[in-house]
């Protein structure tokens, strides 16, 4: 009797499981491009039988992590995912010492400024701050860009431990977004020394044409490089040719600042 039981827990325990992961597969089908999905969508992506998925469907709509259009039939995410979406932001130390600092960047620059980390093989916003000038109808928080071709990626590449820059490219690939954009490793090996050099990266439009950015690393307790600050806006906005020095030298400063408030400190002789 006792092993019937413990059979029948097992196999409960294992409903349960497949019940959570096929609930966070369908999460995962949103997209920046597929916003909004049908039920159809969802068995079709996941392999599931409408039935399946309409059930779990059900259940995510009355917990708030998903949302249902009456008239159109679409699902889109829920306000339960905003708000841990929040929490999740809110925990990030990085995030509140250095939201400051941008503001104060986009108020006496005019350009926009952004906080990234290192997730996986990408680089991850976890703040952004628009500028005056060209506010966004999105946002960048939560998104996610290649390592290669921003500054930020640059900057989180240029000090990662030997080995490792490699086996982030060769995962992620080095597509070619413009004509402008490095897709060799080797050239871009110049471009990562030249940024332990000089302490800043820079990226001219080769993300996204008539677009520009300066980045450099933030610090953390131990000397390793935590996350990436960068500057950007529109070519003409930015002007590289003339502005570099002069916006890597308050950037670099606001970085600086950024590291002090999350422990590091640099040595004095």
């Amino acid at each position: 009797m006792k092993k019937e039981e413990e059979k029948e827990q097992a196999q409960t325990a294992t409903m349960l499981t497949q019940s959570v992961t096929r609930a966070l597969a369908i999460l995962s089908c949103f997209s920046d491009e597929q916003p909004e999905l049908r039920g159809i969508d969802f068995a079709k992506k996941l392999n599931l039988t409408q039935s399946n998925v309409s059930r779990l469907l059900t259940t995510m709509v009355t917990l708030g992590y998903v949302e249902k259009d009456e008239i159109t039939g679409f699902y889109r995410l829920g306000t339960a995912i905003i708000s841990l979406g929040g929490i999740a932001l809110n925990h990030y130390e990085i995030r509140k010492q250095a939201l400051p600092e941008l503001h104060e960047l986009e108020k006496g620059l005019g350009l926009g400024a952004n906080l990234a980390i290192l997730n996986g093989c990408h680089m991850f916003y976890l703040a952004h701050v628009d500028s005056h000038k060209s506010p966004r109808m999105y946002t960048l928080i939560g998104r996610k860009n290649p390592l290669h071709c921003t500054g930020i990626g640059k900057v989180l590449l240029a000090y990662q431990e030997s080995g490792k820059v490699t086996e982030l490219l060769d995962e992620a690939g080095m597509a070619g977004y413009t004509d402008k954009t490095v897709t060799q490793q080797e050239q871009l090996e110049s471009q990562l020394e030249l940024v332990r050099r000089r302490g800043y990266a820079t990226e001219n439009e080769e993300l996204a044409l008539g677009r520009a950015c300066i980045a450099a690393p933030v610090k953390g307790r131990n000397g390793k490089v935590i996350g990436g600050v960068s500057i950007s806006g529109p070519l003409s906005e930015i002007n590289l040719p003339q502005r570099e020095s002069e916006l890597a030298s308050i950037l670099i400063e606001a970085t600086d600042r950024i590291s002090m408030k999350m422990g590091y400190i640099t040595a004095s002789y």
